[in-house]
């Protein structure tokens, strides 16, 4: 690949992970306001925090077939252009727009996290472990920084411009996906085999198993918290201002140990170790969580959190003997982990609408770090799907 060429595909990999969590990350914060502008109960508010991730569950199962349809470079560009315009209107539609433009954006979104680690394998086999570990720290930077900036932002726009600002970084992304379509076309890799069998050799390994656990769960852990932190906080007393700045702590000070960490993961044979510790450290957070110990909770919680995403998309990334079997252990692991992110999402909320505290839901959360601690353990070991 020419100089120039991967200057400008770095770019794309780059910007496009900053704007595949902004639409969803900025929600939580102002989703009081949002219900009160719609009229919404706290099911539909439930629906709608529930909504992206569980649309990036059903999406991912589509990669696939996308990519054997219009290969990997076409099928980004595509997704970003659905991007831009969902993000861009959905504010303005009604509720039902909303959900629909949410639905969108979310099914986009899961595909394109799909799509991530194959482009980066196949553009940069030689750094797969450092890329992923720079485009999931970006992730998680953006992330944050929507959460800070939703509430704010939305006293000064209003909650609709301040969802739909983000239709311009997104419209850059698309302007620069577009170098994904000239030099290597090999990204699709379209080897002819039958993806029936891939996906059963898939579903048949007790390792692609444990890597499914692993990001389910760290995915729920992340999503449930990302929706409803804010509204557990400020129905502990705590203001709408500062609930936005606790969300954004626990997104973004994790970050520069998370970077470090990912970017090692390659000098270990076995990341069991490596991987149970991450679990447990998350597992400590929780439990200040569940005391309302909010800042320690959310720099605990973060610190695990920013290690534990990268750690399961390295697994990803390098537990697949190829780069066919690579798409497809992300698209089977991403989706079913992000329904399971959903369905804890929705439950998160409708537990405590139900109990009228949050104790329950987060008692939950700490049962399953429990169980995701087992499954990082199995999902480190030295081994290949193949």
């Amino acid at each position: 690949m020419k100089r120039s060429s991967t200057f400008w595909v770095l770019g794309a990999i780059f910007l496009t992970a900053l704007v595949l969590r902004p639409p969803v990350a900025q929600i939580g914060p102002i989703l009081e306001d949002i219900q009160k502008a719609l009229g919404l109960d706290s099911s539909q508010a439930a629906i709608l925090a529930a909504i992206p991730v569980l649309c990036f569950g059903f999406g991912a199962f589509a990669s696939p077939a996308l990519v054997r349809r219009f290969g990997v470079n076409r099928t980004m560009v595509y997704l970003l252009a659905v991007l831009v315009l969902t993000i861009a209107i959905r504010p303005y539609a009604g509720f039902l727009g909303l959900v629909i433009g949410t639905t969108l954006a979310g099914l986009a979104m899961a595909v394109a996290n799909v799509l991530l680690p194959s482009v980066v394998r196949a553009r940069f086999p030689k750094h797969v472990v450092v890329l992923t570990s720079a485009y999931t720290t970006l992730l998680a930077v953006s992330a944050s920084f929507a959460a800070a900036f939703s509430y704010p932002s939305a006293l000064w726009l209003g909650w609709q411009l301040s969802l739909a600002i983000w239709a311009l970084p997104t419209l850059l992304a698309l302007l620069l996906s577009f170098s994904l379509l000239s030099g290597d076309q090999s990204v699709s890799e379209s080897e002819n085999e039958d993806p029936r069998g891939d996906t059963k050799l898939i579903l048949r390994s007790p390792m692609a198993w444990a890597i499914m656990a692993l990001f389910g769960i760290q995915s729920l852990g992340f999503y449930a918290l990302l929706a409803w932190l804010p509204s557990l906080a400020i129905d502990s007393g705590m203001n709408p201002s500062d609930a936005g700045a606790l969300l954004s702590l626990m997104t973004v000070v994790g970050v520069p140990l998370g970077l470090i960490l990912s970017s090692n993961f390659g000098r270990f044979k076995s990341l069991s170790l490596v991987g149970t510790l991450i679990s447990l450290v998350t597992l400590t957070g929780m439990c200040l969580l569940l005391l309302q110990l909010w800042v320690p909770a959310a720099i605990v919680i973060g610190i695990g959190q920013a290690s534990s995403f990268p750690l399961s998309l390295s697994l990803i990334s390098t537990r697949a003997a190829n780069q066919r079997l690579t798409t497809m252990l992300s698209s089977v692991s991403q989706g079913i982990g992000y329904l399971i992110a959903a369905a804890g999402t929705f439950l998160f909320g409708w537990v405590a609408t139900v109990t009228g505290n949050w104790e329950v839901s987060v008692l939950g959360l700490i049962g399953l770090t429990m169980v995701q601690a087992g499954a990082a353990w199995f999902a480190g070991k030295p081994k290949l799907i193949k």
